[in-house]
């Protein structure tokens, strides 16, 4: 299986920079806080989902025009809800898909991307960010699930290991 690994990272390293650039440079008026990588239950699925403070102040205020955001719970909702995000819906991350799914139990094997998905963040570069007007360590990345109730916790475990930790904390007790 070390082969399947090293060949997810080679192709999670290239998505992932291609799409970062195509998505900040997109948004490089706004501020960038989440920038989350999901999943499904079976991980074998994979695509980039970006927020900004202004598309989530645009997304929230369109929802409240339309009756769908009453309370401080639904606004902390679309802050963190991943099918809320308004930036990734071309992300290179779904070729990745293509090959998880022809690769058997990748759930299994679960902790070791999610290891390399830190990994490739990590030692991304600053300068990518600064270059857009972004920093880093002012986003938040995280890994998420589309469909499974483990999600929170896989969030939790995931943004430990890719973010400044300056910013876990809060991330940590976003629904108290």
């Amino acid at each position: 299986m070390s082969n399947f690994l090293s060949e997810f990272e080679e192709r999670f390293r290239a998505g992932f920079l291609d799409d970062l650039k195509s998505i900040l440079e997109e948004v490089k008026n706004e501020r960038v806080y989440a920038c989350a990588f999901g999943t499904d239950s079976d991980f074998i699925t994979l695509f980039l989902a970006v927020n900004t403070e202004e598309s989530l102040v645009r997304h929230i205020t369109n929802m409240k025009a339309q009756g769908l955001c009453n309370s401080k719970e639904d606004e902390n909702y679309y802050r963190w809800g991943l099918s809320e995000y308004q930036y990734g819906d071309t992300t290179h991350l779904n070729h990745i898909s293509k090959f998880l799914y022809a690769t058997e139990n990748v759930f299994d094997y679960k902790d070791e991307v999610i290891k390399i998905m830190a990994k490739v963040v990590k030692e991304t570069d600053d300068v990518l960010f600064n270059q857009f007007g972004q920093s880093k360590e002012d986003i938040i990345f995280f890994v998420s699930m589309t469909d499974d109730d483990m999600a929170e916790e896989l969030e939790n475990q995931s943004v430990i290991q890719m973010t400044n930790a300056k910013l876990v904390d809060d991330f940590l007790h976003r629904y108290q």
